[in-house]
């Protein structure tokens, strides 16, 4: 086998592949094997007629389709192996000569890794900033965890902002009700923004039992298209009202959380909570500083199928996150007025940035000798499975024995290595 390279970029190459008769024909003959022996041909034996008899059985064109189906991946793998590239992307084939007693010629157009220079990366220097808490800080957290801990006690008089109450409406138009403005003891926060803008405004100040008409116009870009920027009018009543009551910050309150027995305890794990996350925020920044100013200083190249990839994934991520909220993405791009080819083009550019970041700590993980060990690997396999419930440990655990699920495993573990190390030679 003949091969010859053709760089179309410095991540795109052609192959053109000459396969002669003399490799060909085995191919042919286990073909001819094959089907031979489950074809019932009249005066033939099974896997005893002849080659032409078999191939005009099954027609030239399907007997040769196999053919090809056989002999072009292992062509092209011997190929790719023989110019020593790192292949991305599916390949291109395209035969270009085919005789079964004259060989086969084809051309694969396939992306590779791209090759680059690494500048100094550890003469680059970062300052970190320290961790620390403001006494504002802490008292809006400590405010955040009473407002998580409200209870609402239900009152006799007139509604206000951040009551929580319960509502009759009915909306109509023109007299005529409206589908889908109707409902009973339905559930409204004043002031949270959760109705339709102008609603909640409406119910500060009516008292329990109390009814009121007023009209109200839905958003243009509301997400059922038949009420877009259409004025309706409520009838409502009011079902109850309960006020927000705070919690004190006592020792009990403080014992609620089940790790503390008093105030000061309940304060000091709050401040080492919001010191550890702004030690992983500011890890993340420092990350984002050096990486950049690495990636500022190299030129590459990058593969269409390396960013469509990460597309994918991008979209995958955003239907998970968007899955937790309750929402589908068919539903988040009809509130945003955009087509998946309209969103995926939005990801693109952290797409790429992805992809370069990803190759840059490849190429450092290389120069530093930098692997994932198998002790590191069960480790995390280990922390995975105890993260989960009981149900789901058996899924779970077939999942991490998946060949490329493990791989993932050992690329996340090598690029936080390289991060580590990266700090160590750039965080001042």
């Amino acid at each position: 086998m003949q091969t010859k390279r053709e760089d179309l970029s410095k991540v795109k190459v052609k192959l053109t592949v000459d396969v002669p008769e003399t490799e060909l024909k085995p191919h042919i003959e286990k073909v001819y094997k094959n089907l031979a022996k489950n074809l019932k041909i009249a005066g033939f034996r099974p896997g005893k007629a002849p080659q032409f008899i078999v191939e005009k059985e099954v027609g030239q064109d399907k007997f040769y389709a196999e053919v090809m189906d056989a002999v072009l991946p292992e062509a092209y793998y011997n190929a790719i192996i023989k110019e020593n590239l790192i292949t991305v992307s599916r390949p291109e084939i395209k035969v270009t000569k085919f005789a079964p007693t004259g060989g086969l010629t084809f051309e694969a157009e396939v992306e590779i890794l791209p090759d680059f220079t690494m500048p100094d990366y550890k003469k680059i220097k970062v300052s970190r900033v320290a961790a620390k808490v403001t006494d504002k800080e802490m008292k809006d957290s400590i405010q955040e965890l009473r407002e998580r801990y409200a209870e609402f006690k239900e009152v006799k008089r007139a509604a206000k902002k951040d009551d929580r109450t319960e509502i009759n409406f009915e909306g109509t138009k023109g007299g005529v009700p409206v589908e889908g403005t109707k409902a009973e003891k339905y559930p409204i926060t004043i002031g949270a923004g959760m109705f339709i803008p102008g609603f909640e405004e409406n119910l500060v100040g009516m008292k329990k039992g109390e009814e009121k008409t007023f009209d109200v116009t839905f958003p243009k870009d509301y997400h059922e298209k038949r009420l877009q920027g259409e004025k309706v009018t409520f009838k409502v009543k009011i079902a109850s009202i309960s006020e927000k009551v705070l919690p004190e910050v006592t020792d009990d309150f403080a014992k609620k959380f089940g790790i503390f027995k008093n105030v000061i305890e309940l304060e000091a794990g709050v401040k080492k909570n919001m010191e550890e996350a702004k030690e992983m925020e500011e890890k993340r920044r420092l990350e984002e500083e050096i990486m950049k100013k690495i990636s500022d200083m190299v030129k590459i190249e990058l593969p269409k199928a390396l960013i469509h990839q990460e597309v994918h994934k991008m979209w995958h991520d955003a239907e998970a996150n968007l899955a937790q909220s309750g929402i589908t993405m068919d539903r988040y791009m009809e509130m945003t007025k955009k087509t998946r080819e309209e969103l995926e083009h939005e990801m693109e550019g952290d797409a790429s940035k992805r992809v370069k970041y990803g190759l840059i700590l490849s190429k450092i993980a290389e120069l530093e000798k930098i692997k994932a060990t198998d002790k590191e690997i069960q480790a995390e396999k280990d922390t995975i499975l105890a993260s989960v419930g009981e149900d789901r440990k058996a899924e779970v655990k077939k999942q991490l024995a998946d060949h490329e699920t493990e791989h993932q495993i050992e690329n996340g573990i090598i690029s936080k290595k390289t991060i580590d190390k990266l700090f160590e030679y750039c965080v001042k």
